[in-house]
């Protein structure tokens, strides 16, 4: 039975993510997603928001389970038994830092392979950076999440509007 786990820190998961996570199930017997909490970062979302909103959107895959992990990619798949580690690919600019990774993942868990999804051209240009963007700004974000994320991403930039207008003593507009 092949296992494969597909990390990353999905913040927050889009469309793009889901068409990898589809395609992914479709070919591996169980696919394990994994948050990552990573300390470098400073997510939008919180990792228990992130695990919550992933398991929403891939609630009717059945061999799709969400958990959240820390630390290297392939400790993450050698604790969940993982033979294989998903990747998307939407660019050149993407392929030649995953090829570094998979490779030093490689070196590391020589049983750890890293199979690369190239990411259907409707989501090409899609990253989780630009529909935070989009959505700071209040733009229609509707075609790059599912409901369920539009609905958080625009409950979390309305709580943080509202922070900094209490900061600052006004409201905006």
């Amino acid at each position: 039975m092949a296992t494969a786990v597909y990390p990353g820190s999905f913040d927050p998961v889009t469309r793009g993510h889901l068409d990898i996570i589809k395609r992914a199930s479709k070919v591996m017997d169980k696919l394990v997603i994994g948050v990552l909490k990573n300390s470098a970062k400073n997510p939008l979302f919180t990792l228990e928001e992130r695990v919550a909103l992933l398991q929403e959107c891939t609630k009717d895959i059945p061999n799709v389970s969400v958990v959240a992990f820390e630390g290297l990619s392939v400790d993450f798949a050698k604790k969940n038994h993982a033979t294989v580690m998903v990747r998307g690919l939407r660019a050149v600019s993407d392929f030649e830092n995953e090829i570094q990774i998979a490779q030093t993942n490689h070196a590391l868990m020589p049983g750890v392979d890293t199979v690369f999804f190239a990411t259907s051209i409707r989501w090409g240009y899609l990253s989780s950076t630009i529909v935070r963007e989009a959505a700071s700004y209040g733009s229609d974000i509707s075609k790059f999440v599912t409901p369920p994320v539009q609905a958080a991403l625009e409950k979390k930039f309305a709580e943080l509007r509202e922070q900094q207008s209490d900061k600052s003593g006004t409201k905006p507009f």
